[in-house]
């Protein structure tokens, strides 16, 4: 069925990359648990019970991010996702792990990569869409995937690792230290990875709107009416970049009538209206995208 600008259409179904997830940290207390399990063992006192109580809260916290379709829920499941791969090889170097430990092993690193999907990206944004709308997710700029946001995750993640650690063996104060510190960095790091999950060109009735704090100062609609073409960008294209950078296809959407552009304040700088008839996108799916455009009586031109 066609989707026209009328119609509510039914949320972003979930894809098997989802599936994937979900099941896939549903098994790791029954994979990778055992290796865990095996690696608190040398401790007795009760900085085991706390360490286990705090790796089956993770857990459920996890589970329960993949079950929901929001953009805070995605945010949290994708720092989460590498955690239990991070552990099981830590605690490998410990123990050495069991068939059952290694199977659990490669569950974890199932685990990260099906939730820094695009597929799970664009279902869990979508949820945050309200009636007539679908969110499709932007690539990540090129330049922070080369080790700005590898090192934002570690800062989020890894004072609360390191703390974990520490009470397993019953050190308690350097804990609290890490504990305390690790609390404003997972904090930061948490919202500098969200205001990246959270860009996207949202389809609305009246056609597409570009939401990318990266790129622009506000949000900018792209009227339906207006949109002369939407496919891959041409080699030559001198339409205004809002990809910040991103790689792979690129997407023009060209318009009869110029459009105002506020782009993003840099710092320390000011910023004003550019008139544009052409803007670069980056959608993390161009392909789909492209063929939600079509459904929604957008112009689409694949050459």
């Amino acid at each position: 069925m066609r989707v026209t600008a009328t119609s509510v259409p039914a949320r972003q179904r979930a894809e098997w990359p989802v599936w994937a997830w979900r099941v896939g940290w549903f098994l790791l207390p029954a994979t990778l648990g055992e290796l865990l399990a095996d690696a608190l063992a040398g401790s007795d006192g009760p900085g085991r019970t706390v360490a286990t109580v705090l790796l089956w809260l993770t857990w459920a916290a996890g589970l329960a991010c993949s079950l929901l379709a929001d953009p805070r829920a995605l945010t949290t499941g994708r720092v989460l996702a590498p955690v239990p791969l991070l552990a099981g090889v830590l605690a490998a170097l410990e123990v050495e792990p069991t068939v059952l430990g290694v199977v659990g092993l490669v569950v974890a690193a199932v685990v990260p990569v099906a939730a820094l999907s695009a597929p799970v990206g664009e279902w869990a944004i979508d949820g945050a869409s309200y009636g007539d709308e679908h969110r499709s997710p932007l690539r990540c700029p090129g330049v922070l995937l080369l080790g700005p946001v590898q090192l934002t995750w570690l800062l989020t993640v890894g004072p609360g690792l390191a703390a974990l650690a520490l009470v397993a063996r019953d050190r308690w104060v350097p804990a609290a230290v890490l504990t305390v510190g690790g609390a404003a960095t997972a904090f930061l790091g948490w919202r500098s990875l969200h205001r990246l999950a959270s860009r996207a060109l949202v389809f609305v009735p009246s056609g597409l709107t570009l939401v990318d704090a990266l790129a622009l100062f506000e949000p900018i609609p792209l009227p339906r009416r207006s949109i002369t073409r939407l496919g891959p960008a041409p080699a030559d294209s001198a339409a205004l970049d809002l990809t910040v950078g991103a790689t792979g296809l690129i997407l023009e959407v060209a318009l009869d009538e110029p459009v105002d552009v506020v782009p993003a304040v840099r710092r320390g700088g000011t910023t004003a209206a550019v008139p544009s008839r052409a803007v670069l996108v980056a959608p993390a799916r161009p392909g789909h995208f492209l063929r939600i455009a079509e459904d929604r009586g957008i112009r689409v031109g694949r050459d």
